[in-house]
């Protein structure tokens, strides 16, 4: 029978990978009925888990494709262009008004299954092709989606399959001050119980973090569940500052012992363990508040308790860049009243080897002999390497598809890879790698930064060159010759579900952006885009070349300061136009700022559509491969805190 305990699982489980079950029906019967046993138990989980086949898979992208292609116009449409393309008056043939009050009344339709959806051709005007049909088009939005083409599996029955292999839960609250802001904590206490139990039911004790940036769930993994970790990052300012965070979390661990045996004798709380997800749908979260950001307030998940007073990362998009912002959340300690009697602090689930004790007990002489300071120092370094080793270790590489895992891990072994909103292309690699090495026995991958994928058709001029592209990685829709765009692919890192709970889009910055290029194109004639590329043209090698306005917005004054900065970074002397002239460009747009409004709602509406064939093509991928256990698309994380929920996860047999 299996063990139940997580130590004794690993190493009975590895015991029976060695063994050949020929070999052990002659040498050793008893050791073939285990070995049966434990591939028999591994097929009963699998057979729990909620199942999709290839087939269920390519007839959503066969009913996918057709509505992207059909509403391509609106998705692909750049609103940094949308005055100088005069994007509203071609492309739609609705009233923006009607728009946004079509919109507002339909965000609750995407929780739930739309079965009756129009004719495509009714959606747009067959003469015109301009959008016509509105009521259509929301319809056919909310249900060429993940949501609705059930092919996406939930968390709880996942984890329910697994039960059997999950660590026991601590009924205790862990008090971490400082480690983790709100947003973070969600993701990282969610995907790491699902690491350490996919570990579990592997057998293995090695996890690959691609993508580790800054090292949150590398750390968490390492220190809380005692994985031996490597975070692969390509930057070295991620890596550096990871290994530094990871030297004063070992520092901190005392001082928060100190402070929470204080607290340890607070009443109990009455407070009800948080769910894996919430409760309520989206719709009930209240739409004043800003839930990436909450003041004065501790998360509890799962019976663990982390507040934060560090930054917290938002991806704000704004389609010229996608921008990082950072804020700052000032969280004072939690009065005791609210802590149960059970508190104790995150260095108490730890391995013993992940906290920095005092070199010296209260109780030992001041005065030692030579003899005495010889065998404290050897202990003392013996201390060290022990916890040097339970913290994980970060590591600097660009990773691609063709990435040798051995030529940066020295130990590298049986293990399994994971990536926690990993950009680009390194998402669809870590798929990559993970079906040719087949030490690597399970993947959970969240990917991000859908603009920066590479497309295999994206330059049909210059051929099929690009063969580790992003996007299309399964070979069904590379046979279709399928493509997204770059401003399509911007879209889809749209969040619908924040814009449900009112935390909409920053509607002023990009009409701002929108104006500039019309005083770009009428006062120097010639567009941001054009100017870049024929600096380009002029000289390749510069890099100053490629120059975006970005983050100048947060910095500027008002309209009339954000357009000077705007010209400066992007070459053009300011001094040709007054202050007052260039208040007249704002005057003669700001009555049409609701079109844009209105059209990125449009946009909003169709980002779960085209995230969804990305997905899709990344299941339809590792179904295509045909020898592995079990995979799928899970939704890990409430999409208000975190957008790019989805998780593509398999896992292979013994």
């Amino acid at each position: 029978m299996m063990p139940e305990h997580p130590t004794h699982r690993h190493v009975f489980l590895n015991m029976v990978r060695q063994m050949d079950s020929s070999i052990c029906k002659k040498e050793s019967p008893g050791l073939c009925i285990i070995y049966m046993l434990s591939v028999s138990n591994q097929s009963m989980m699998f057979s729990h888990l909620p199942e999709v086949s290839a087939d269920q898979v390519k007839d959503a992208i066969r009913k996918l494709v057709p509505f992207l292609e059909a509403t391509h116009q609106i998705s692909d449409a750049h609103t940094v262009d949308f005055y100088t393309e005069d994007v509203w008056e071609k492309l739609v043939a609705v009233s923006p008004h009607t728009v946004l009050s079509t919109l507002s009344q339909h965000p609750k339709t995407y929780l739930y299954e739309t079965r009756d959806v129009s004719d495509l051709s009714s959606i747009f005007s067959t003469a015109t092709k301009k959008l016509e049909n509105l009521e259509a088009f929301v319809k056919a939005s909310h249900y060429h989606s993940l949501v609705n083409f059930g092919v996406c599996t939930e968390i709880d029955k996942l984890l329910e399959a697994f039960a059997i292999h999950r660590a026991p839960r601590a009924d205790a609250v862990v008090k971490a001050d400082q480690f983790m802001n709100d947003k973070k904590s969600h993701e990282v206490l969610i995907m790491a119980d699902l690491v350490n139990t996919i570990a579990n039911v592997c057998g293995v004790k090695q996890v690959i973090d691609l993508g580790a940036g800054k090292g949150y769930l590398s750390s968490y993994l390492s220190m809380r569940y005692d994985l031996q970790v490597y975070g692969i990052d390509s930057s070295h300012t991620n890596t550096d500052g990871a290994k530094k965070r990871n030297r004063k979390l070992k520092k901190y661990w005392q001082v928060y012992k100190t402070n929470t045996r204080k607290t340890s004798k607070a009443p109990e709380s009455d407070q009800r363990k948080a769910s894996l997800l919430p409760k309520e749908s989206c719709l009930q979260v209240n739409t004043n508040t800003d839930t990436s950001h909450p003041e004065n307030s501790a998360v509890t998940f799962q019976g663990l308790s982390i507040s934060d007073s560090k930054t917290a990362d938002d991806i704000i998009v704004a389609e010229d860049s996608l921008e990082t912002e950072s804020h700052k959340v000032d969280c004072p300690t939690q009065d005791t009243a609210d802590l149960s009697k059970n508190t104790f602090l995150f260095s108490d689930v730890l391995p013993s080897g992940a906290v920095e004790l005092p070199l010296m007990s209260h109780n030992v002489p001041k005065v030692l002999s030579e003899e005495e300071k010889a065998q404290r120092k050897a202990e003392n370094m013996k201390s060290k390497k022990q916890s040097e080793s339970s913290v994980y270790k970060p590591l600097t590489s660009y990773v691609t598809a063709d990435t040798e895992l051995r030529d940066i891990i020295a130990d590298f072994k049986e293990t399994i890879m994971v990536g926690l909103h990993t950009c680009g292309d390194l998402a669809p690699n870590t798929l990559r790698i993970f079906t040719s090495k087949p030490e690597i026995k399970a993947v959970c991958s969240v990917g991000c930064c859908y603009h920066l994928l590479s497309e295999k058709f994206d330059h049909p001029d210059k051929g099929d060159t690009v063969e580790a592209c992003g996007f299309p990685l399964s070979q069904y829709l590379s046979e279709r010759y399928c493509r997204i765009g770059r401003n399509a692919r911007m879209s889809a890192c749209l969040a619908l579900e924040r814009v449900a709970v009112g935390q909409g889009l920053p509607v002023e910055s990009l009409f701002y952006r929108a104006v500039l290029q019309v005083i770009c194109r009428d006062i120097y004639g010639v567009t941001q885009r054009e100017w870049q590329q024929l600096q380009m043209a002029s000289d390749p090698k510069d890099k100053n070349s490629d120059k975006r306005v970005g983050k100048i917005y947060a910095k500027s004054r008002g309209f009339a300061d954000y357009i000077r900065k705007s010209l400066r970074k992007l070459g053009q002397d300011d001094s040709k136009l007054s202050d007052k002239e260039i208040m007249e460009f704002y005057e003669t747009f700001k009555d049409r700022k609701i079109e844009l409004e209105a059209f990125n709602m449009l946009k909003v509406s169709l980002a779960p559509c085209i995230e969804a064939l990305i997905l899709l093509d990344r299941l339809c991928y590792l179904k295509e491969q045909g020898n592995f256990g079990w995979s799928g698309v899970v939704r890990l994380f409430d999409p208000v805190k975190s957008p790019r929920c989805y998780a593509v996860m398999s896992m292979k047999h013994l």
